[in-house]
């Protein structure tokens, strides 16, 4: 078989720029595209070293290893070595599934099982392009869900004699604080505390049934949102307040709520600041 090395260098540079590339983006590290480019292209002649027999120790599984790590390290530039190892890990998993993809495309345009060490720069570009297509749709659809999940909490409060309990989320957006004693504000839907119906703002009736209930715990948040400047949510400082995530339960003492008149999520009824996590 002939091996062109000119051919086969660029379809390893190729290679080993996207999966380092796309690692970086994986780990949401920035990381100088030139650096890449210096790292593939020592990657790309290390390739060489398989045909080459006094170097061909480099290509042993130890080797790999060693090599690669070398070629993470370079890129980098971690801090530390936890930092290390999650970096290690993300390149193994990109490379993984651009060899499955390649290998894949290889099989079902040949006709037999066979693998050949030299693949068409096409059948490359192809396998680049579709890894990249999967790539971004896995990264949307699953760790923005896990990430989504990462972010809810279980949150319990009481108001006099009365207890209330819902599903929260975390929202990094929520930076409303009460104005006089400056407690974060969270944000949870009115019917919670047995008030009108959804979709209609807090009424006399409403306002009535709670100075009989809640009293001098009454508090008034203003806000600013698009399409609703110098608004106002009708607030309580509650008597204890708990947010629990998985086993773990936090008490906060300086938290005021916010009751909201309209429905938040069919997932959850609160949302709570970055402070209070």
């Amino acid at each position: 078989m002939i091996i062109y090395a000119d051919v086969y260098i660029l379809e390893n540079l190729v290679i080993n720029y996207f999966i380092l590339l796309v690692t970086s983006y994986l780990l949401k590290t920035n990381v100088n595209s030139f650096k890449i480019l210096l790292v593939s292209i020592l990657g790309a002649f290390y390739s060489l070293f398989q045909f080459y027999q006094p170097l061909q120790f480099l290509y042993s599984p130890i080797g790999k290893i060693i090599v690669s790590a070398s070629f993470v390290y370079l890129t980098f530039l971690p801090k530390n070595f936890f930092g290390f190892i999650r970096q290690f890990l993300s390149f193994y998993l990109v490379t993984i599934m651009f060899g499955g993809m390649g290998f894949f495309l290889y099989y079902i345009s040949q006709n037999s099982i066979e693998y050949s060490v030299q693949l068409k720069l096409k059948n490359v570009l192809l396998a680049l392009g579709i890894s990249l297509i999967v790539f971004k749709l896995s990264h949307e659809l699953i760790i923005k869900k896990v990430y989504k999940d990462s972010l809810i909490r279980y949150i319990k409060f009481k108001i006099n004699d009365s207890e209330y309990s819902c599903v929260g989320y975390v929202d990094t957006g929520n930076n409303l604080r009460e104005p006089f004693s400056g407690k974060p504000v969270v944000i949870v839907e009115k019917k919670l505390l047995g008030m009108e119906e959804e979709g209609k703002e807090i009424s006399s009736k409403d306002l009535e049934k709670l100075q009989k209930v809640i009293g001098s715990k009454i508090v008034l948040i203003p806000y600013n949102s698009i399409g609703q400047e110098h608004g106002v949510l009708i607030g309580v400082i509650p008597d204890e307040f708990y947010v629990s995530e998985n086993k773990n339960t936090w008490v906060r003492k300086d938290v005021a709520i916010a009751l909201y008149d309209k429905k938040i999520s069919n997932r959850y009824s609160a949302l709570l600041g970055p402070d209070l996590i």
